[in-house]
């Protein structure tokens, strides 16, 4: 993460809010899939069905992610996603 990034997260402040960036979605994936249970391509699947979720969502597309709720940051005007919609769709897929 860049420091524009980071400086930009900071005076979101997501974390207090439990929301989460696509980058910070992106690697709570990586973190949270099991390597040992799920192979790489599994693994890339997820992330390739989250990347074209928070696409659709960029161009104002319906989605085909139902479950994956996301709302825009009030200043920034960003796509942020609650921490708890990310797990629970993480248990989902």
């Amino acid at each position: 993460m860049g420091i524009r990034s980071a400086l930009k997260k900071e005076l979101m402040n997501l974390d207090a809010q439990g929301l989460m960036t696509a980058d910070d979605v992106r690697a709570y994936l990586k973190q949270h899939i099991d390597p040992l249970t799920q192979s790489d391509l599994a693994q890339i699947n997820v992330i390739g069905r989250f990347n074209e979720h928070h696409s659709q969502v960029q161009a104002g597309l319906p989605s085909t992610e139902g479950e994956l709720t996301y709302e825009r940051h009030r200043l920034f005007n960003e796509i942020v996603y609650p921490k708890q919609a990310v797990e629970r769709w993480l248990m989902r897929v």
